[in-house]
């Protein structure tokens, strides 16, 4: 159904929407990079003190083989920017993207640091 000069909420209700999609799009995306950060920086602390061989992630034991810790943070840090690209690009189309990707890769963050901390909380 199309909408009419009825129907239109007006130019005030439309910047009020557009602006809490926009404060609500900036929260998913900063609690997505809080989570992938704070899951880093315990995988950096881990294997500083503890090595690569407590790591259960093969791709990352396999990047760290390669090229080091400087190796695993570039890839972690290159898959982070493209998964915030996608999720932007995607998300005045697709919003419910923004939300479940969001969602996704805020709890993966957020099970890398729950696992690193107890890790190392158990062997310090």
């Amino acid at each position: 159904m199309a909408l009419t000069a009825h129907d239109d909420p007006g130019p005030m209700a439309r910047f009020l929407h557009w602006r809490a999609a926009v404060f609500t799009s900036r929260f998913i995306l900063f609690g997505l990079v809080l989570a992938q950060l704070a899951d880093a920086a315990t995988f950096t602390v881990g294997v500083s003190r503890f090595g690569i061989g407590l790591e259960s992630n093969g791709i990352a034991t396999g990047i760290y083989h390669a090229s080091g810790l400087d190796g695993v943070l570039m890839a972690k840090t290159m898959v982070l920017l493209a998964t915030i690209g996608l999720l932007v690009t995607t998300a005045p189309r697709f919003p419910r993207l923004l939300v479940w990707g969001g969602a996704a890769a805020t709890s993966l963050g957020l099970l890398g640091f729950a696992t690193n901390t107890a890790s190392i909380l158990l062997l310090s």
